[in-house]
């Protein structure tokens, strides 16, 4: 697309003498001509930049171009380095895909120069319109076989691997590695159309930074995913934050959006094996949401005990894991909940819990012996503190505590 509608740039700006520029909806440049004739200050911040500055961005946007059918004359603007100018809209099948810029400081742009911007300007839309079209055709093939890539039947993933690599999509490079990332909402109207675009537009920003083909990406009801190979996350390990980052961006982080939550999930062996990584990311999720020392990023495998239970059946955890001595020390006091935890998670090491806790060890042995007294359990006795720690563990999950 590029090398068109630089092509078509180059021959306006040869016909008219002077230089021409394209940028898409968020003036963004897609393509700009030599400098032929004079150009402002901030054309050339954006020819380094590839972007408006924000100034520019704010002053652009109460020109309310979005409402122009042809070309519209805008004034200087000596503040922000702006040469007088003419917008003419990028449009074709009526629909906007941005702007073809021309300068005019002397306003001396003749009707025909005009008209044939404006021809220049449609050509340029033709072309967007053709890149978004195939680019759009590629995205739906390639969510289809992602898809199926993360399904529960074993022939339809490997047939979707097999697409995806034969397809030019990824480019095998041993394991992979799933990245999901979820929205957190202070509701639950769940994720609207506006949102999922916007989750879109994160995933195809973080997805440009990586190289050709090293990328899969599928936009779910209330989550993203990324497929990447490992080697990928061990050469680039802040992608997640990224993807987080990324996201929160493009969201805005509107009320109804406390966080983003982002989840690994450990190497797949090969590209079919994925789905086994795209639900250790799912597990971890799920961990994040209710116990928060894991959140906003997480990895499967750091999760310990957590990675067991979390894929286990949450009706199964509730009807099976809840030993009746869990269930006394939850209905005891907070203070005895978070001393059993935090000294099975100590493997039973007084000094370094009251440390933690900041308390004399007398003070935590005390503790001990109630903690015992509520439970009927001995926490010298190892089959009773693993009992007593799977426990706790399982009612973080089911979110009892």
């Amino acid at each position: 697309m590029l090398e068109e509608l630089q092509r078509v740039v180059d021959g306006l700006a040869h016909r008219l003498g002077q230089a021409v520029a394209v940028d898409d909806l968020n003036f963004r440049l897609l393509a700009y001509s030599a400098h032929a004739g004079e150009i402002d200050e901030m054309r050339a911040r954006v020819i380094l930049s590839r972007e408006a500055p924000p100034e520019a961005l704010t002053w652009l946007r109460r020109q309310h171009l979005g409402r122009a059918t042809g070309p519209v004359r805008l004034p200087a603007n000596r503040g922000l380095g702006i040469l007088p100018r003419v917008a003419v809209p990028v449009v074709y099948q009526d629909m906007r895909f941005g702007y073809l810029w021309l300068f005019d400081a002397d306003n001396s742009l003749t009707d025909e120069q005009l008209e044939l911007a404006e021809v220049a300007a449609t050509e340029a839309g033709a072309i967007i319109f053709r890149d978004r079209v195939v680019g759009d055709l590629r995205t739906a093939r390639e969510g289809e076989l992602v898809r199926d890539l993360l399904s529960d039947d074993e022939q339809v993933r490997a047939l979707a691997s097999a697409r995806l690599v034969e397809g030019g999509m990824f480019a095998p490079r041993g394991d992979v590695a799933v990245v999901v990332a979820r929205p957190l909402p202070a509701g639950e109207d769940g994720v609207d159309e506006d949102d999922r675009l916007a989750l879109q537009m994160a995933l195809d920003t973080v997805a440009s930074r990586l190289g050709a083909r090293e990328s899969l990406r599928l936009v779910r009801p209330d989550h993203v995913v990324m497929v990447i190979p490992s080697a990928t996350l061990r050469r680039s390990p802040e992608l997640p934050g990224t993807l987080r980052t990324t996201s929160l961006e493009r969201l805005g982080r509107p009320a109804k959006w406390q966080d983003v939550h982002v989840a690994t999930g450990s190497s797949a062996s090969q590209l079919g094996n994925a789905v086994t990584s795209y639900r250790q990311a799912l597990d971890a999720l799920r961990v994040a949401a209710v116990v928060p020392s894991f959140a906003p990023l997480v990895a499967h495998e750091t999760l310990g005990i957590y990675a067991l239970l979390a894929g286990q059946p949450i009706d199964q955890l509730g009807a099976y894991g809840l030993h009746p001595a869990v269930r006394r020390l939850l209905e005891s006091d907070r203070e005895l909940f978070m001393t059993a935890e935090l000294y099975l998670d100590r493997a039973g090491d007084a000094r370094a819990t009251a440390v933690e806790l900041g308390l004399h060890r007398a003070s935590v042995y005390h503790r001990i012996r109630r903690i015992e007294d509520v439970t009927d359990l001995d926490l010298s006795d190892g089959q009773h503190r693993l009992l007593l720690h799977l426990g706790i563990k399982v009612s973080r999950l089911l979110g009892l505590y």
